[in-house]
Order: C-alpha cells, then structure tokens, then sequence
C-alpha cells in the first residue's frame, strides 16, 4: 500500500520528467540544463535535485516512463491476433499512432539516439524489452512456418529499422502520407522479405 508520500513523490517525478521531455523536445538533448527542466516544471532548481540526482538521472527516467508506455501498447495491441502478419500490422499501427499522438517522446528518443547516446539508448530496459516482443513474435511466426527460416535477432532488428524510419520521416515530412498507408506500405515491405 502506498503512502500519501509515496503517491506525493511519484507524482512530483512525474511532473519533472514531462517537463523534461517538453524541454527536450524544443533545445535538444545536449542544451538542457537542471534549471530549464526546473523553470518548465514550475519548481526551483533545488526542488529538482531532492528527486533526481542529475540531470542524466531525470532524463534517463524520462525515456523509461515514455518508452514503457509503448512497449505496453504493443504487448496489448497483440493480444488475440490470428497469426504474424496480422500481429505485425497491429503492432506497426500502434507504434505509428503512438509516435503522432507523441510528438515530444519521439523527439526525446530521437535525442536519446544522438552520437554517443545511440549505445545507450540500445541498451536501455525498454528498448531491450521491445526487441524481446519482436523476438518472440518472430521465433513463433518460423515455427509456425508463416515466415522463413531466419536469425531471429538480425531479423527483429531489421523489422524495427523499418518501422522506425517510416516514424522518423513523418515527423520530417510536412505532410506525412495516410497512416493506413504507412502502415500498409511497411508490413508489406517487411512480409515480402520474410514470407516462407
């Protein structure tokens, strides 16, 4: 059972890290500062630092909270799917969508991905816990023989390569195509490759 406090204190990192995220979003990464999140968040400075030990800690945080909310969306966008390609469409639906309805945690993850923040970001719980699902779902669909017989890691690397780069150039892109369209062009793409 929680606290009063305890609730209080999750709320509060909260409050920080959204803040964090929208700062990030406009400077960059590497232009943010302690006191900008501070003066986003609406708290002093030292309000900061009785929650997060540095400035690394806040965004390090930050880029869970956001990517932890993803992968719970994929995991649950799958749930009673009839077979690869239909988990595959649903799964690249639900990331698009979430990435246009998340315009500021894409650019915290792009900023995490920056040099020297690529490494990090690979190695990162969540990130790691979104190739596991892709994985499962790729080692399930050979043996299933939906797909070709392949290395499940490259081949789920790949998969989150093309989807990630459809995302990236819609957030560039003044006009992005239809989202049924992007979603349509990349399972077809990636199933044409994979198809048994």
């Amino acid at each position: 059972m929680k606290t009063k406090e305890d609730v209080v204190e999750e709320f509060r990192k909260q409050s920080i890290c959204e803040a964090a995220m929208r700062v990030v979003a406009r400077k960059g990464m590497k232009d943010v500062t302690v006191q900008d999140i501070a003066d986003e968040a609406g708290v002093a400075k030292g309000t900061i630092y009785i929650y997060f030990d540095s400035r690394d800690e806040i965004l390090s945080r930050t880029m869970e909270n956001a990517t932890a909310s993803l992968v719970d969306k994929l995991g649950a966008a799958c749930r009673g799917c009839l077979g690869f390609r239909e988990t595959l469409e649903k799964r690249v639906r639900t990331q698009i969508q979430h990435f246009d309805d998340n315009r500021d945690f894409f650019r915290l993850y792009l900023a995490m991905a920056e040099p020297f923040g690529e490494r990090r970001l690979k190695q990162h719980p969540t990130y790691q816990t979104y190739l596991s699902q892709l994985q499962r779902l790729v080692r399930d669909a050979i043996a299933r023989g939906e797909i070709r017989e392949a290395n499940v890691e490259r081949l789920s690397i790949s998969i989150a390569s093309v989807i990630r780069d459809i995302i990236l150039h819609r957030m560039i892109e003044r006009e992005p195509p239809p989202l049924d369209s992007d979603v349509e062009f990349a399972v077809d793409f990636i199933m044409r490759g994979i198809a048994s």
